[in-house]
């Protein structure tokens, strides 16, 4: 993601455009491979030395905010690490301690006068069984700017410049007050996968179909009281998997930006996903409810691969899981992210449209504002309870 001093955009009659870099452009792949190149050959030395490289290249050039987003996201890519053979804070305290009890220490080392810095650092080291040198080296080497980059998880200029396209759009989304998502004739299995996308990040969602296909309403971070930050990364994260639709989709958003704001994206704009299309993404709540259900061995079998119930043309109910036993069946929709607003919402269609055997768990932990959870949902804090969703089951199916 990009710090907002990184974010770069452009506004023309209130609508937000990131300024996105042209992938294939030969002065801006160059550029790209230069910054890659100067991370590739440094590793193995200290972040602070790579910065002072990083700001050298850099330097007064006009495109200085573009490389400083792509080291941006080549940091965010790349593994830091402590190099040091015992861990700096006890090496410190050893250092420090001993120094307290030989001091005052003399700046130069005088034959029979007081001890010095560098005498410390010979007795702990012997003590420790290390060179004195790189035990002066690692005293600090816990430190951010004295941490060691290991490795650089990206695979070539072009990956890293699609990379920094979409990081543009997800920093703006931080300041989002709604996502608006139109999928049009889209392949039922690419409308579950994305669907299944918005519940694994727990977003706040309202889905209605439409003629051709389903509009998503995504409640942005800006609009909610609480949660806002970890909310607003939850959104961003979510947008890669919306480019893995292929071209049946567009996406408009209200942005807080100097005033209410509105950006458009659509398939046009060449946007890459930097995520695996595997179509599969399973929350630990979903992971951890199906193992303990299984586990009751009740008789009721457990299906994932549910297709999107409509709740006569005013919204559609997207359950995780389907219970059957015989001819009977229940659902099961988890919601994470939440308020008081959007779960009402929700029952009031449940109760005008159903379906009557849908059964509700709601996230205690991730509501978006205070408010008491109605008696119809099941609530959680960490695990859902498989033996009340059971109960439940029992009850309502039909």
């Amino acid at each position: 993601m990009l710090t907002g001093d990184l974010i770069r955009v452009r506004v023309q009659k209130g609508e937000l455009a990131p300024s996105f870099v042209d992938p294939v452009a030969p002065k801006v792949v160059e550029r790209a491979e230069e910054i890659l190149t100067l991370f590739r050959e440094g590793v193995g030395r200290r972040r602070v030395d790579l910065d002072e490289e990083i700001d050298t290249l850099v330097g007064d050039g006009t495109d200085h905010k573009l490389v400083k987003g792509l080291v941006k996201v080549l940091t965010d890519k790349s593994t830091f690490d402590v190099s040091a053979p015992i861990p700096p804070a006890e090496i410190r305290a050893k250092v420090f301690r001993l120094a307290t009890l030989r001091g005052p220490l003399s700046p130069l080392e005088i034959e029979g006068g007081r001890p010095t810095a560098a005498a410390i650092y010979r007795e702990v080291a012997a003590e420790l069984g290390v060179d004195p040198a790189v035990l002066e080296g690692a005293l600090y080497a816990d430190h951010a700017d004295q941490q060691v980059l290991v490795s650089v998880d990206v695979p070539s200029a072009r990956w890293l410049l699609d990379r920094y396209n979409v990081a543009l759009v997800q920093s703006v989304l931080l300041k989002a007050h709604e996502l608006r998502v139109r999928l049009t004739h889209a392949e039922p299995a690419r409308a579950r996968q994305l669907l299944r996308a918005v519940k694994f990040h727990q977003l706040i969602c309202d889905v209605q179909p439409h003629a051709d296909g389903y509009e998503i309403v995504l409640d942005g971070p800006a609009s909610l009281f609480s949660q806002t930050t970890r909310y607003g990364m939850s959104l961003a994260k979510f947008f890669p998997a919306l480019l893995l639709q292929g071209g049946n989709w567009e996406a408009t958003a209200k942005v807080d930006w100097r005033g209410k704001k509105t950006m458009k994206l659509t398939p046009a704009m060449g946007l890459r996903s930097h995520y695996r299309d595997t179509g599969a993404y399973e929350t630990r709540e979903s992971l951890w409810f199906e193992e303990r259900f299984l586990a009751l061995d009740s008789g009721w079998t457990l299906d994932r691969e549910v297709t999107p119930i409509d709740q006569g043309g005013e919204g559609v109910v997207v359950p995780d899981f389907r219970f059957t036993k015989g001819k009977k069946v229940a659902w099961l929709e988890i919601l994470g992210f939440w308020r008081k607003g959007s779960i009402e919402r929700r029952l009031k269609l449940l109760k005008r449209h159903g379906p009557a055997n849908l059964i509700v768990a709601v996230s205690k932990k991730l509501a978006g504002e205070a408010g008491e959870l109605p008696d119809l949902v099941v609530p959680f804090v960490e695990v859902i309870p498989a033996k009340e969703v059971l109960r439940r089951v029992e009850a309502v199916a039909r």
